[in-house]
């Protein structure tokens, strides 16, 4: 997250701690301060979550899916995240304060979910009106260190085919064939008309080894071939979203979208 915004993002917590813990002293015969230390305690968690959050919405390219899973995929993770804050919050307070303050606080567990199920519709909301900058700075930050100098020009070969082994098998994939590569974790997962392949190698390496001309990548987690591309479309502002003659879609970065427009001569 931008250093810049660790101040607001810490007094925004110390707010949301003061207006929890005032609601709740509306339902609840405590002492305030009690209360204050709860709604402090559910903050700061509520922020660190937030934090991941953020990590999950910028890399996981869910803009580029379809209306109803990107629903579902958010729906599952506001249940998880509300669920880990609710109990790790409750947890931290017991710890703390023992058992006989912290029986009282089980019944501000509906209005702290609701309340937390709020901040996550809004924190998901910030992230899409801070993502056209922030992450385009972010992706483009993280090429240019990935980018290693170099005094010497190696002599690479270009690959025609991929060998790809599962179990006893082994399947051979034509570069022409490959609509597009993308990266799972320490694979890479290669997509064709005929289906995907898991291939443990790097994203580096196929970007060097296949042919420029053809294929870019357009992201740091995605490497298009240019010729199964049927379209590319403006959507949040800045950033440019690529649809396949397959139907898929994938999100551009800035710096991938400078390569695409060089290689289509735009």
């Amino acid at each position: 997250m931008n250093k810049q915004l660790i101040i607001p993002f810490l007094l925004i917590s110390v707010i949301f701690g003061f207006a929890l813990s005032l609601t709740l002293s509306f339902l609840i015969l405590m002492p305030y301060w009690t209360l204050f230390a709860d709604g402090i305690i559910h903050a700061l968690l509520f922020s660190g979550i937030t934090v991941g959050l953020w990590q999950i919405i910028q890399y996981g390219n869910y803009t580029a899916l379809p209306l109803y899973q990107r629903l579902i995929n958010y729906a599952a993770l506001g249940i998880l995240c509300i669920a880990v804050w609710l109990t790790a919050g409750y947890g931290l307070f017991y710890l703390v304060f023992g058992k006989n303050e912290s029986v009282l606080l089980l019944n501000s567990v509906w209005i702290k979910g609701f309340i937390g199920l709020l901040m996550y519709i809004l924190s998901i909301q910030s992230f899409y009106c801070l993502s056209p900058t922030m992450l385009a700075e972010t992706e483009d930050i993280i090429d240019e260190i990935q980018e290693e100098p170099s005094s010497e020009i190696p002599v690479i070969d270009m690959l025609e085919r991929i060998a790809v082994k599962s179990g006893q098998k082994i399947d051979v994939v034509l570069v022409p064939d490959i609509i597009y590569l993308q990266a799972v974790g320490d694979y890479v997962k290669i997509h064709t008309a005929k289906g995907r392949f898991l291939k443990e190698e790097t994203m580096k390496y196929f970007q060097e080894h296949l042919p420029s001309k053809q294929f870019v990548r357009v992201h740091r987690s995605y490497i298009v071939n240019v010729e199964m591309i049927n379209r590319i479309e403006v959507y949040e502002k800045q950033n440019q979203l690529i649809t396949l003659k397959n139907g898929e879609q994938i999100k551009v970065s800035i710096t991938g979208y400078k390569q695409l427009k060089m290689v289509l001569g735009l």
